[in-house]
């Protein structure tokens, strides 16, 4: 099992959640989860804390594998829907790289359709304060502003720092390329409700005995923040 961590730095105002208003009446609220915090005569003390959910990074990730994979001569069937998945690997006469990465979604799951790669909730990095900001939806048609559609959403502000855990399986260490190549387009891409967010990856040097000589000059830059002096956070 090949595991390293991703460290991710708001860079826009960033919101990844659901549609629940919450007590502070935000329509669209910030994921959360319940963090024990401390035990006073023996009971549990608890708040809820923002976080990243791993299966909603891990989504944005293989989306951007996907769209990636065959400018680097990688193979993407680009579908999601698991009928044109199948149609699309039987003509390609295989299953496309970042299925086998990511797995197909067909059920019931067979050992070479399910994932090669886990990814953690991605837990904050000390304080990560959020505010509620008043927003009016767009027509997509016309791109004004809808009559009486003004909604509030939950930010997360820039400057905030997110840490997970990703386990990739040892079958799989021929496509690391791949998959780093998508966290770089996602660095560029969006993530959540259309923030913009950086990514760094900490592996101590672990995936350059892992990788091919041409893709360490990738894993450097990965290692490094992209938006950093670029964007003021």
């Amino acid at each position: 099992m090949i595991r390293f961590n991703l460290r991710l730095r708001t860079v826009s105002l960033f919101t990844i959640g659901q549609g629940v208003p919450d007590v502070l009446g935000a329509d669209i609220v910030f994921s959360k989860k319940m963090k024990i915090t401390a035990y006073v005569d023996g009971e549990a003390q608890t708040q809820y804390v923002v976080y990243v959910p791993g299966s909603s990074f891990k989504g944005a990730w293989r989306t951007a594998t996907s769209r990636i994979a065959e400018s680097y001569g990688f193979k993407s069937c680009g579908e999601i829907e698991p009928k044109r998945i199948s149609e699309a690997h039987r003509k390609l006469g295989r299953t496309c790289d970042v299925c086998m990465l990511f797995g197909q979604p067909v059920s019931p799951l067979s050992p070479f359709e399910a994932s090669k790669v886990w990814v953690g909730d991605f837990e904050p990095v000390g304080e990560t304060p959020t505010d509620i900001i008043a927003r009016v939806s767009l027509d997509d048609k016309t791109q004004t502003a809808r009559e009486g559609a003004l909604y509030s959403m939950e930010h997360v502000l820039p400057g905030a720092e997110f840490l997970g855990e990703v386990r990739v399986f040892d079958e799989a260490k021929n496509l690391l390329p791949l998959l780093m190549l998508g966290l770089a387009e996602l660095r560029t891409g969006v993530l959540g409700r259309r923030s913009l967010v950086d990514i760094r990856l900490e592996d101590n040097g672990l995936l350059n005995g892992l990788v091919g000589s041409e893709w360490l000059p990738l894993l450097e830059g990965l290692r490094k923040w992209l938006w950093e002096g670029v964007v003021e956070t």
